[in-house]
């Protein structure tokens, strides 16, 4: 059984380079707190005067020095229980200094009888304490593990308690149901009806809507561990191996004049103004394979355009014939796409619009014109890439609504659906007792969701994932 009775400390800041100083944030959560101030291989002194106390509900500036005379400046932010962010008192120690100077600070509250905290330990005793529902407390490391704003403000939603609120609403309707339901029983020699079976029937159909609902709105919490991809796609030759090399910085991908040069997904992160993504360039898709190489990239090819959030449909602003392309862009209806006239640079500067205008009336997309050898063009795409990512994230997720739910989420919501569904079937055949257990276990599912039966292995394996510190 878990105990909270211990105090607990953990680095909460990404460590330094080295041989810079810099802010490191120690963490120190339990009873014991304030004793780390007390301990005599770390002299503590407050103020700018001696003599000058601890606020313990505020933040006081400080010194300490270590047994072998080292020192180092800092802040120490204090929080009395139950006014802080895990229930219990807590203190961090902002200290400027190497990380060296850290790491003897450290060693020495581990050495004072403080525990190293583990992987989430402090959002896990905020969740035991009842300082926020468990929802909340997984939001905390989608919150961290996201990658942009999009995906920041569906992990603050759930955050907020956005899913708790939701599902205590759809407990209070299910628990109403399940009451009038469970009364009728009671009467039932009295031939007293508190609910027909047609309108239970309706009730239990709009909950499993208003379930079905979350669901559909809600953004995958595994889609906030991972970055967004955007392909680049294009007949064979069309520029993307340039594109990629020019986008990145670097020389990811083998540019040559030879078509089929690529044959394997190459993938490269992408920093945006709006977060990062992975950037992919694959194989050129050839209408006909040569040999079962080529069918081979092309497979890869196209599992990895299945899986791509925008796509960049690349085509060659020097080509006579686009029929290549156009075999292509017709099974890509489904993407978003960024139209990419490549090759810029080798087209007469009074000829560029009209070759632009050529493509945008040919697929019906509009086009940017870039030359990846002189880079012109690159930051205008990382732009217009940035909000298209935006958009379609929010428009996976309903992003002005959506709330981030997890596996664990969705497995529940789904068996309270299937359960809703039987209740109802078995309202109709007239068996209220068997339908009013199924609406009892709704009930319970619904509350395991932040709560209620959270078996202590369930803490654990949630915990586990999040980074120490957090």
């Amino acid at each position: 059984m878990y105990s909270l009775d211990d105090t607990i400390a953990a680095v909460s800041s990404p460590s330094l380079l080295p041989g810079r100083p810099g802010r490191t944030i120690i963490r120190i959560s339990g009873a014991g707190a304030f004793s780390v101030f007390m301990h005599p291989s770390l002299k503590f002194q407050f103020g700018s005067t001696e003599g000058a106390a601890l606020n313990k509900r505020g933040i006081t500036a400080f010194r300490v020095k270590l047994a072998c005379g080292v020192w180092a400046d800092g802040k120490a932010y204090c929080f009395t229980a139950p006014a802080s962010y895990t229930g219990q008192d807590l203190v961090e120690l902002h200290i400027w200094a190497t990380q060296p100077v850290v790491e003897a600070i450290y060693d020495a509250l581990l050495q004072a009888g403080i525990r190293q905290a583990g992987p989430g330990e402090f959002t896990q005793r905020a969740y035991l304490n009842g300082k926020m529902d468990l929802s909340q407390a997984e939001a905390v490391m989608h919150v961290v593990s996201a990658s942009n704003e999009g995906q920041i403000s569906a992990a603050q939603r759930l955050l907020q308690g956005g899913l708790a609120a939701k599902i205590t609403r759809i407990r209070e309707q299910t628990f109403d149901v399940l009451s009038l339901l469970e009364a009728g029983l009671d009467f039932a020699e009295e031939d007293i009806e508190f609910i027909g079976a047609r309108q239970a029937c309706e009730r239990i159909g709009l909950l499993s809507q208003e379930i079905q609902r979350l669901l559909d709105g809600a953004v995958r919490c595994e889609e906030l561990m991972e970055l967004p991809s955007v392909g680049l796609v294009g007949a064979p030759n069309a520029g993307k191996s340039n594109l990629m090399n020019a986008l990145t910085g670097t020389r990811r991908s083998i540019v040559s004049e030879v078509e089929g040069t690529t044959r394997d997904v190459l993938t490269a992160l992408l920093e945006l103004p709006g977060g990062a993504c992975v950037l992919f360039d694959c194989a050129g898709l050839k209408s006909k394979q040569d040999d079962m190489l080529d069918e081979l990239a092309r497979q890869s090819a196209i599992q990895a355009i299945e899986a791509a959030t925008v796509i960049l449909f690349c085509v060659d602003l020097t080509a006579d014939n686009l029929e290549a392309s156009k075999a292509i862009f017709s099974h890509l209806s489904r993407h978003q796409l960024i139209g990419i006239a490549a090759k810029s640079d080798l087209i007469p500067l009074e000829e560029l619009p009209s070759r632009v205008d050529v493509l945008m009336h040919t697929f019906g997309i509009d086009f940017l014109a870039v030359s990846s050898q002189r880079r012109a063009g690159m930051e205008a795409l990382k732009t217009i890439l940035s909000q298209a990512l935006l958009s379609a994230q929010a428009g996976q997720a309903e992003s002005d609504r959506g709330i981030a739910i997890n596996l664990r989420h969705r497995q529940k919501l789904q068996s309270a659906l299937k359960h809703l569904a039987e209740a109802a079937e078995e309202m109709n055949t007239g068996r209220t007792e068997i339908a009013a257990m199924l609406l009892r276990q709704v009930h319970q599912e619904l509350g395991g969701l932040e709560h209620e039966h959270v078996d202590e292995r369930i803490l654990d394996v949630i915990f586990s994932r999040f980074c120490i510190g957090k």
